[in-house]
Parts: C-alpha cells; structure tokens; sequence
C-alpha cells in the first residue's frame, strides 16, 4: 500500500516535467516565453533600424493600436526580454529540479542526471577567461 503514493508522486513530476518544457499548449512553458521574446526581439530590431527616424510607433497592445512614444515603447519590451528571460530560466531550473527528483524516486539515486545541472559559461566569465590568456 505504501507503493501508490510514490507512484503518485511520480506520475505528478512527470506531468510537471512535461507541462513545462512544451508539450501542453499552456501560456506558462517555455515555448510560448520563447516565441515571445523572439518576437519582442524582432520588435526591437525593426525600432532601432526601420523606424529610428521616428517619434512614435504604432503598438498593438491586446486588441488595440496605440500610438505611443518610442523611447517608452522600447524601454517597455527591453523590460518585458528582462522579465521573460527570468521566467525561461526559472522553468528551466524547475524541469532540472523535477527530473532529478523523479530520477531518485524511480531508481534511488542521481547517477544519470549528474551533468544535467551544468550551464553555459557566460560572456563575461569566457572574457575574463580569454583575457588571462593573452
């Protein structure tokens, strides 16, 4: 009896595993943020240089177009990239977390997950790395 709430167990950081990375078609996982601030960063690039001559930009905000001030329309998405990159890594580390607990629930022990919680090496760690070398 004892053996159904840790297959419950399972069975719920299974799902959380996978509503996370993208196969549910929820606004929370890591697809639609990611589709998100690729289009925030098309939006970016096409105010820096299609529209650098103008004052104010036209911006579709729900269902509505507003005429809004340029600099406060950047400064907005700028914020928004922040905001989205903070939600992608945090998901991101949640899937990390989840699947090296479901790994010990099913075996017992980490032995598969023990490269998983690496990272990239940032741009400036690489900076300071390449300056000592030369």
């Amino acid at each position: 009896m004892e053996c159904i709430p840790v297959l419950a167990k399972r069975e719920q950081i299974a799902e959380d595993i996978l509503t996370n990375k993208q196969l549910a078609c929820f606004s929370y996982n890591i697809a639609y943020y990611d589709r998100t601030r690729n289009v925030n960063r098309e939006a970016l690039n096409r105010i820096k240089k299609e529209l650098k001559n103008e004052n104010k930009v036209w911006v579709n905000i729900g269902n509505f177009f507003i005429k809004m001030e340029k600099e406060s329309v950047k400064n907005y998405i700028e914020e928004d990239q922040q905001n989205l990159e903070r939600e992608i890594s945090n998901l991101r580390e949640s899937v990390k977390r989840k699947t090296a607990e479901l790994e010990k629930l099913e075996t017992g022990e980490n032995k598969k997950m023990k490269g998983f919680d690496l990272r990239g090496i940032s741009s400036d760690e690489l900076y300071k790395i390449t300056e000592k070398k030369n």
